[in-house]
């Protein structure tokens, strides 16, 4: 056990709330120049080696306060080797070293070997309800950029699906303003409000811890001045759990995002097609189509870079347009409809599930969306078969009745009074019927205005 370290009763003990023996492996001591020794696995000196450890600690306190078993399989896959031969990884060993007790009594033993890869933590997590998993920060969008790795955004506006989007591992969630036309049924975004808005922003970011979360500035909440877009923005921080804000707009708003981030706002610019803007651009059209366009859209972007954005969408422009701009700046590029050679790409959660089968979001579906599932008709077939059933009969059967009365006694009881009830309603509806009866066979009747009119004859 020379690279073991044993708690028994020590303050270590207490701080995972543990009060048995556990074995867990010495964290080693990692400074710039560590290299690997005999004392610890050389996987352990792994770009991920101190957030596992810190991890398979939290992993440990689990089993000790009982919200996990000792021998769940989800947790024996938390770790990458399997135990010393002929040691079970979870089993109780016979304390004879005396641990306050002094009568030797079993206490659980665990022996924790290397630990494994993110992934399984997120599947810890998600058995366990404990989140394990970093929180995405605009530095780490940056490095992704830097590093060449693409970063994914997913546009929604609902608790369960930032739940679905966050599952995923997505890096970049946005609450987006095309909230008015995704499920407000509106024609463009421009009617969205802050607080509409913010109410959707809250929902999601309850139901998303690792993604980046990014708020849409509606129109008319931003444009006016940087101290209209500060008090706007800081609101979505305050109220609406969100980490930065996106604004549409190019070199005008230069002052706008500087006021932000000196005021601690990050801010992602928007430029192309800016929905914000359609009385101005004459409809939903795709922007940067020739050289000054192009250019313009580029001067653009450099002066959001420059005024302190940490990413720009880049919406409805050829992919050589995006490629350029994507070259030319330090910072990320986001791209939807606008090529393969941004920095990342978004789509419409609804979008790219193919939610909507009415006339409604094919005239607001754009071409660039692509369907990686068909869940709008897979809906609208569940809920076809769902009236059939109904009407038929055929639901709910015996299996989806499942609560019954207490026992033998109150079912007779209850069948008793339901026949006595039953009875009385019934002679009161026929007690109803008849004066009904009579009263439509009376010569007179009352007019919409009260007033009592003989029918001509």
């Amino acid at each position: 056990m020379s690279n073991l370290t044993h708690i028994r009763g020590s303050a270590a003990a207490h701080r995972i709330g543990c009060s048995c023996n556990i074995n867990l492996p010495a964290k080693p001591k990692i400074t710039p120049f560590s290299t690997p020794t005999t004392h610890a696995p050389a996987s352990m000196f792994s770009s991920h080696s101190h957030s596992s450890w810190s991890r398979s600690y939290h992993a440990l306190n689990l089993v000790s306060r009982g919200v996990i078993k000792s021998n769940s399989v989800a947790l024996q896959s938390t770790f990458h080797s399997p135990c010393p031969t002929g040691t079970p990884a979870f089993s109780p060993s016979t304390n004879t070293n005396g641990n306050g007790n002094g009568n030797g009594s079993a206490t659980p033993s665990v022996h924790v070997p290397t630990p494994t890869s993110p992934s399984t933590f997120r599947f810890l997590s998600t058995l366990v309800g404990a989140p394990l998993r970093r929180k995405v920060t605009t530095l780490d969008v940056q490095i992704m950029k830097d590093k060449g790795k693409k970063i994914s955004m997913v546009t929604a506006y609902t608790y369960p699906s930032a739940v679905h989007v966050d599952s995923a591992d997505i890096d970049v969630l946005l609450v987006g303003d095309s909230v008015g036309m995704v499920e407000q049924g509106q024609a463009t975004t421009l009617p969205v409000t802050v607080d509409e808005l913010i109410y959707h922003c809250k929902s999601v970011s309850r139901g998303a811890e690792r993604a980046l979360l990014v708020a849409d500035l509606p129109f008319g909440s931003y444009e006016s001045s940087p101290q209209q877009a500060y008090a706007t923005a800081t609101r979505f921080l305050k109220e609406a759990g969100m980490d930065c804000v996106k604004l549409e707009g190019g070199a005008q708003f230069a002052a706008h995002v500087r006021a932000l981030v000196e005021g601690g706002v990050a801010v992602m610019g928007h430029i192309g097609l800016t929905p914000q803007r359609i009385s101005v651009l004459g409809g939903f059209r795709a922007q940067g189509k020739t050289l000054a366009a192009a250019q313009s859209l580029l001067a653009d972007a450099l002066a959001l870079q420059d005024a302190g954005a940490f990413a720009i969408v880049l919406e409805c422009v050829p992919a050589e347009v995006g490629d350029v701009i994507t070259r030319s700046l330090r910072i990320p590029t986001i791209g939807i409809g606008a090529g393969p050679y941004t920095s990342g790409q978004v789509l419409v959660y609804h979008d790219l599930l193919g939610m909507f089968e009415h006339a409604h979001h094919a005239k607001v579906a754009p071409r660039f969306c692509k369907t990686y599932a068909p869940i709008g008709a897979m809906i609208q077939k569940a809920l076809e078969e769902f009236k059939d059933e109904v009407v038929s009969q055929s639901f709910p059967s015996d299996k989806f009745s499942p609560y019954k009365l207490k026992d033998d006694e109150e079912r007779k009881k209850f069948a008793a009074w339901a026949k006595q009830h039953l009875e009385e309603i019934e002679r009161t509806k026929k007690t109803e019927d008849a004066n009904t009866t009579s009263i439509s066979q009376t010569d007179d009747t009352i007019n919409l205005y009260g007033q009592d009119k003989k029918p001509t004859k």
